[in-house]
């Protein structure tokens, strides 16, 4: 799965536990949709002031991992 891919599942556990896989909103709903909905908005931006078009790239695995970042920072420093 891409949240395995991304680094995040092995901090979904417990100590001593197996990872529990998270239900579809850090990975489908964050990591893939909300990361295309922040893209597509940014690129009708830069369409207005360019005039240009844009290509969005969102990977599930990118935005999954770019969405539990600040959660893996606080785990890092014992504040998860």
């Amino acid at each position: 799965s891409y949240i395995a891919l991304s680094g995040i599942l092995s901090t979904l556990r417990s100590q001593g536990q197996k990872p529990q896989p998270p239900v579809n909103l850090l990975g489908d709903f964050g990591g893939g949709g909300l990361i295309c909905a922040f893209g597509i908005l940014l690129a009708l931006i830069e369409r207005q002031k360019s005039g240009r078009g844009q290509v969005v790239d969102a990977a599930m695995v990118d935005g999954a991992a770019y969405l539990a970042s600040t959660m893996v920072k606080a785990w890092s420093v014992g504040a998860w």
